[in-house]
This record gives C-alpha cells, structure tokens and sequence, in this order.
C-alpha cells in the first residue's frame, strides 16, 4: 500500500516533554494505512524512535483518499508510560503482541516486557 504523509501542525509541548503532531495521510487506493506503517513514516521522516511515536488517533472519512492523524512523539518511555493509556499503548503494538499482552493481562500475569520500549 503506498501512501504519503504530510505534517500540518508540529508543536512542543514543554510540559510533557513530547512533540505532537497533525498529519494528513494521503492514500492512492484502497483503505486506512495500518498504524505501525504509518510510524514507520512520521519516525523516518522527524527521525524519532519507532517505538516512542503513539498515534493517538486517525480520523477517517468515507469515500476520501486522505486521513487526518494525531501523533505524539516521546522524548523519553517514562513519560509515554504515564500520560499514555494503557489501550493506546497496546495499540500501537504489532498484532501478536497485543494478544499476548491481552493474554497475560487476563491471566494476571507479567506483560510489561512485551512493550519493548527502549
């Protein structure tokens, strides 16, 4: 799938220590991009670590060829741990990892090293 994305608001937030964006997604065909496509773009195009970008949300149109996302690009996992929820967290995670985490979670078991954060 190929796709373009823009940036079309960048701000620092000094308090959170993170950078928060608005990008808009142009997609030639077919539907949304998957998210980890999508921070694979924004982190090689602000050259920021993978695994400290979050989208926050992607809003979608029926019928249109662009979408609208909110990113956030962390300086640091302490950070990203505390003011991210757990589901945007997980989200933002492959697919085999989510279930695991999904997993362990029900099971009241350890999942904190699934998040990979470096």
């Amino acid at each position: 799938m190929s796709f373009e994305v823009e940036i079309l608001e960048e701000k620092k937030n000094l308090l959170i220590d993170r950078i928060e964006l608005k990008v808009r997604i142009d997609r030639m065909s077919g539907g949304t991009p998957n998210r980890l496509e999508i921070k694979k773009k924004i982190s090689a195009l602000k050259t920021s670590n993978e695994t400290l970008t979050i989208i926050k949300n992607i809003q979608t149109h029926f019928g249109a060829t662009q979408d609208i996302a909110k990113v956030y690009i962390y300086d640091n996992v302490e950070e990203l741990q505390y003011f991210e929820p757990f589901h945007i967290q997980v989200r933002n995670l492959p697919k085999d990892k989510r279930e695991n985490i999904y997993k362990l979670k029900k099971k009241k078991e350890n999942y904190k090293h699934l998040f990979d954060y470096k």
